[in-house]
């Protein structure tokens, strides 16, 4: 009996070892999928009121979240990615990256980018302006290789779900022109949206045929003042507090798109050739936007307030 029962102890012994190593064997790309989803981010942006820049040029070496662990790498790139944002406007968007994350509630994402600090002494000239003339200008930024680019807004990424953010670059706001020192600045001027909780003003305004440009910048519901119009003074532009803008193309259409829910007012100016604001041709009041959703207007000149 004895020798009955030590071979049982083995036997026993053995069977506890072999689920312990059996749990051990659990495939790795198993233990990540629990409690992570998928986060896209993509990148888009307004037009310029400079009507000699053709081009604007941001070079990405990695994106990382703030979330649930803090702040953690979602890619790091082998080559530094270069992006014209001019080339994705009126709700054209460029895929930056498609990662697997934690899931969890995120705050914030920043850009890690190749760009000058201004002052400093590094030969970074991944980022930079072209113009219509062909020439060249190399964006600067404060800080920039040290903190990065940050964007600021809340986006849910469900575990076993995936969510689609887009970072809304407003370069139309971030240049600044350096003064006497012909250099140009790229301040953050961009937000952090939740493809999800956004939705788009597609719209037409009719009887702008024969001037040169117009821009429909939109405002949330009510906060538009006078002095939006005001000469700006250095480092600032006109229509500061637009959430975005969208140029009136040549068949007088206009996309105004990533919109968070909720109820906004557009406004419509006209500039010249050389980009310079002439007047306020009027507005447009409470276009209610919803989650992906497209609110359509469709407005002639004259009936504008």
């Amino acid at each position: 009996m004895k020798v009955l029962n030590a071979w049982a102890v083995v036997l026993l012994s053995l069977l506890i070892f072999t689920a312990c190593n059996e749990d051990d064997e659990e495939p790795v790309n198993t233990r990540e999928a629990e409690g992570t989803g998928k986060a896209s981010i993509y990148l888009t942006d307004a037009p310029v009121d400079n009507q000699e820049i053709s081009a604007v040029f941001i070079s990405i070496t990695g994106v990382e979240a703030k979330g649930p662990e803090g702040w953690i790498n979602l890619s790091n790139f082998d080559e530094p990615v270069s992006i014209d944002l001019l080339s994705y406007q009126n709700g054209e968007s460029f895929l930056l990256t498609e990662e697997q994350i934690a899931a969890g509630t995120y705050t914030e994402v920043r850009l890690n980018l190749n760009i000058q600090e201004n002052g400093g002494t590094t030969d970074a000239q991944g980022s930079y302006i072209q113009f219509k003339d062909g020439s060249k200008k190399v964006l600067y930024t404060p800080g920039g290789e040290q903190t990065g680019y940050k964007a600021i807004g809340g986006f849910i990424v469900p575990e076993n779900g995936s969510a689609s953010i887009t970072l809304d670059f407003d370069v139309r706001k971030a240049l600044v022109a350096a003064g006497k020192e012909d250099k140009y600045l790229l301040k953050p001027a961009i937000r952090l949206v939740a493809n999800g909780d956004a939705g788009t003003i597609e719209g037409k305004l009719s009887g702008t045929e024969a001037f040169n440009r117009v821009v429909a910048f939109v405002y949330q519901n009510g906060a538009f003042s006078e002095s939006e119009m005001d000469a700006p003074t250095q480092g600032n532009v006109r229509f500061a507090n637009a959430i975005s803008s969208s140029m009136v193309d040549q068949n007088q259409e206009f996309t105004l798109a990533y919109l968070n829910t909720g109820t906004y007012d557009v406004y419509f100016a006209m500039f010249d050739e050389q980009g310079e604001f002439l007047n306020l041709l009027g507005s447009y009041s409470n276009v209610k936007v919803g989650a992906q959703a497209k609110a359509n207007i469709s407005i002639k000149l004259n009936e504008l307030l």
